[in-house]
């Protein structure tokens, strides 16, 4: 089914549906990370080291991008003192991406409110919508999956 520009929401494809939601819903999660100096991708990054040292070659395969584009949301990460990169003792090759102090706390401050959950409230069925967005991750193997690319304005 093609829809139209100016046709009723209800009849748009599942897919235009999807991904209008979804941008509309990054928007407003890059609004609230504003303040905190974090963009959707730096936030990305940062809940992937949150975890621990992780190298870029790492980094770049959880969030499914190319080195070259999770290496310049590093960059600006390791700018606002957010990240620190060191070299690997088990492979010179490669940089271990590490949190600091100021990362971990703009981290938390970030997380402290789950912005979708904001943007949901009220939502009569905000709990069907987490139940099969659910599953629609669990299915398509998404699971890992840390979106690291700023959504196109």
């Amino acid at each position: 089914m093609v829809t139209t520009p100016d046709a009723p929401v209800q009849t748009w494809t599942l897919s235009r549906l999807l991904i209008t939601a979804s941008r509309l819903v990054e928007h407003h999660i890059a609004e609230q990370l504003r303040p905190y100096h974090l963009t959707h991708a730096s936030f990305g990054v940062l809940a992937l080291v949150s975890r621990g040292p992780i190298s870029q070659r790492e980094l770049a395969h959880a969030t499914r991008v190319e080195e070259q584009t999770i290496s310049q949301s590093v960059d600006r990460l390791e700018r606002l003192g957010m990240v620190t990169r060191e070299k690997d003792p088990t492979d010179r090759r490669r940089f271990l991406v590490t949190m600091t102090d100021a990362g971990r706390e703009a981290f938390r401050q970030a997380t402290r409110h789950d912005h979708a959950e904001q943007a949901l409230a009220g939502l009569p069925e905000a709990d069907q919508l987490r139940s099969a967005l659910s599953t629609l991750i669990e299915a398509m193997g998404g699971q890992e999956y840390v979106p690291a690319e700023e959504p196109a304005d």
